[in-house]
């Protein structure tokens, strides 16, 4: 009876212990062992046990492992410092660098003021008259009458106005189309104004066409945006703020 109960004991499977918990206890044997390992080593290399090259003086020889270690730790610093800066100079250039040359936008414009060609007629008759009889007896200069009114000068100096009415010189429906080209140096940006009915009047393709002729003239001069617009600040194109070309809007039906 007690030989089957001590067969039955002896089949019973073993506990059951965590690797873990024996890499925890085997720990401090092994770092013991490794340190007595260390100190073979070392009296070994002191003795000069340890095998050297030929070519190695047999007197040095307990300076041998420890100059080629040396030399290995330095060979691997100097390599990995090559390799960062190696890196380092490749996500440089993977960057390109764009150089944008911005140019001074063109002035506004100013009216100048003519002289109405009758009046100065009326200023050098008198004179060119005296000069060709001076026998004469002098004539009583004419007295302008209240009621005249002199028209408001009509000349007017619009240098970016001009600039893109040379670009549409030609086209269908370009006459009278463009009415002003207002420069915003504040946001490098010019706003065009058209004529609502002559803008309404011509096909999408055509208003297209225009919009972006007049944007690439203006990108030439070096602006960063424009905008189209109507009389009454209704807006009809701008630059697409993604890719190229222009956004067009539906213009506004007329009252």
């Amino acid at each position: 009876m007690q030989d089957q109960d001590a067969r039955n004991e002896s089949s019973l499977p073993a506990p059951y212990q965590s690797p873990w918990e024996a890499l925890r206890q085997d720990l401090p044997a092994a770092a013991a062992d490794l340190r007595l390992r260390l100190q073979e080593l070392w009296r070994r290399n002191r003795e000069g046990d340890l095998s050297t090259p030929g070519f190695w003086p047999q007197d040095l020889a307990p300076l041998f492992w420890p100059v080629l270690l040396l030399v290995l730790l330095l060979v691997l610093s100097l390599g990995v410092i090559q390799l960062r800066g190696a890196l380092n100079a490749t996500e440089d250039d993977s960057v390109p660098v764009v150089e944008r040359i911005r140019t001074t936008p063109l002035p506004e414009a100013r009216p100048l003021t003519a002289e109405p060609e009758s009046l100065q007629d009326s200023v050098d008759a008198p004179a060119m008259s005296h000069q060709q009889e001076p026998l004469a007896p002098a004539q009583p200069e004419p007295v302008a009458s209240p009621s005249l009114q002199l028209d408001p000068p009509i000349l007017q100096v619009d240098p970016l106005l001009n600039l893109l009415a040379e670009v549409d010189a030609g086209g269908a429906g370009s006459a009278g189309l463009l009415q002003s080209a207002r420069p915003v140096p504040a946001e490098n940006a010019a706003v065009l104004l058209v004529d609502t009915g002559r803008w309404s009047a011509l096909p999408p393709s055509v208003r297209l066409q225009r919009a972006e002729s007049w944007w690439r003239t203006l990108q030439d001069q070096g602006y960063d945006a424009i905008t189209v617009e109507d009389v009454d600040q209704h807006l009809l194109a701008r630059p697409a703020r993604v890719g190229g070309g222009m956004i067009m809007f539906d213009p506004s039906p007329s009252p």
